[in-house]
């Protein structure tokens, strides 16, 4: 499947793309029911690179080894608020290998943030006997907690809001503020139908920088199970 990413290819290092060439190779081939999206924005922060599954949103923020670490926690702390995953896939410079007192080898994230998922890169940084098995890429298996269902909500742009309104027969007007669809979908809906409802408008929104749109219709008014 070939996303088509322009302007993500233009803004990002030569360094960083290598990064993002291989993340998405590898969702391509372990998530290929997903979508792909390049620079989600999720308020106050943009995601490298997204996964959207029919009821799971993932985020990735890439650190090549020309970034700096200063903003990782306020990006993971919020990727954590809005996602069901976050993960961080830092080039193998950001590692420590100041060797152990006994002479063994190391390879460790030196970071107190264990919140979220590390992704080594490559992933076989040093040799696969260095790499420790925490820092390989392996994909969560889907869990039912999720994000709070009005953070996953304030995703969708007012359109979106209004159109999962109309489809689960909630009665609104254009001139109804966001807030307030997200308040009335929020209390109206399951947590299983809210992931579907975000899901499927990230899956179908019109993005340059992303896989072809998934169109997908709700299946179930009423399906909670």
């Amino acid at each position: 499947m070939d996303a088509v990413v322009p302007a993500a290819r233009r803004r990002a290092s030569s360094s960083e793309q290598e990064i993002r060439d291989a993340l998405v190779d590898f969702l391509h081939r372990e998530l290929p029911k997903a979508r792909v999206i390049h620079e989600l924005a999720t308020g106050g922060c943009r995601a490298d690179v997204a996964a959207v599954e029919p009821e799971r949103l993932m985020l990735f923020e890439i650190k090549s080894a020309k970034d700096t670490l200063d903003r990782l926690s306020a990006q993971m702390k919020e990727f954590q608020a809005v996602g069901h995953h976050a993960f961080v896939v830092p080039h193998e410079k950001w590692f420590d290998r100041t060797p152990y007192d006994n002479g063994a080898a190391r390879f460790v994230w030196p970071r107190d943030e264990y919140r979220y998922d590390v992704w080594a890169y490559p992933e076989d940084a040093g040799s696969s006997s260095v790499t420790p098995y925490m820092y390989r890429w392996r994909l969560p298996k889907p869990t039912l907690s999720q994000p709070h269902s009005r953070n996953l909500l304030f995703l969708l742009w007012k359109d979106e809001l209004l159109a999962e309104c109309a489809e689960h027969q909630i009665k609104v007007n254009s001139r109804t503020r966001n807030p307030d669809l997200v308040d009335l979908l929020a209390y109206r809906l399951t947590g299983q139908q809210i992931a579907r409802a975000v899901c499927r408008q990230l899956r179908g929104r019109p993005i340059l920088e992303a896989d072809p749109p998934i169109l997908t219709p709700e299946p179930n008014h009423d399906d909670r199970n």
